[in-house]
């Protein structure tokens, strides 16, 4: 009986600091960003078209649009449904490389029929690691792993 006992209560927190820790949620999101990102791309070169990839840092979800109609995305196709990233993992959105006449228009990230992406980095964050998905000198997208110094 006190053998069932200690096994309940060390099931019970191993259970619990599983379920506290944001980090391996945010490591799940990085990789399905990246994923479905890389979907896309090969959609565009299939079928020969452009898209933008809308992200909204309030709302935590991503979408893509078209870049011939202005319209969602094959709006019958998963792959371009709207996603969302969990609330609990933080994330910062940054487009590198932004078109000066286009400086009144948030900046977007456009995938080309061709597969290229405009430079981008996003960050997400759980309890003490950051994920950052970007764009790399060849033009594939990559993840890194930064532990966070000091306390959010």
């Amino acid at each position: 009986m006190v053998v069932v006992m200690i096994i309940a209560v060390v099931s019970v927190s191993v259970a619990l600091s599983f379920g506290r820790s944001t980090d391996r949620t945010a490591r799940l999101e990085a990789d399905r960003f990246m994923a479905v990102i890389n979907e896309v791309r090969d959609e565009a070169v299939i079928a020969g078209t452009g898209y933008l990839l809308n992200m909204d840092e309030k709302s935590h979800t991503y979408s893509f649009e078209s870049t011939r109609s202005g319209a969602p995305a094959s709006v019958g196709d998963d792959l371009f449904r709207a996603r969302s990233i969990g609330d609990e993992v933080e994330i910062e959105w940054t487009v590198l490389e932004i078109l000066e006449e286009d400086s009144n228009v948030a900046p977007k990230v456009y995938i080309t029929s061709l597969g290229e992406l405009t430079p981008f980095e996003l960050r997400l964050s759980g309890d003490n690691t950051d994920y950052i998905v970007r764009v790399n000198d060849e033009g594939m997208l990559e993840r890194q792993e930064k532990a966070q110094l000091g306390f959010r």
